[in-house]
């Protein structure tokens, strides 16, 4: 299984690489995506079901917190045989997220 991320998704998990106090939040990430790959119908994969203000349904699953951090989560769908990953970030997404 493949995961796709979006250009945004992409960009967030590079700006967090780029700085080594976000060390856990990326594992917490990666870790979070490897719940997904390994099985992608599990109800830890498949917390919540929303749609996109385009009304598309997507998957959130919640990014394990920390005492100083937002609550960060992970959009997901599947496509096909693969993973697309088009959101991480703050859970506040909805205001810019479409």
């Amino acid at each position: 299984m493949k995961v796709i991320f979006s250009v945004d998704a992409s960009q967030v998990l590079s700006e967090l690489e780029e700085d080594p106090k976000n060390e856990d939040l990326l594992k917490a990430i990666w870790d979070t995506i490897d719940v997904i790959t390994r099985n992608p119908g599990s109800a830890a994969s498949r917390r919540r079901a929303i749609r996109t203000p385009r009304d598309h349904p997507v998957w959130l699953v919640p990014i394990p917190e920390y005492p100083d951090d937002d609550r960060w989560v992970l959009l997901w769908q599947p496509r096909g045989d693969d993973v697309l990953i088009p959101y991480i970030g703050p859970e506040d997404f909805r205001s810019g997220y479409s």
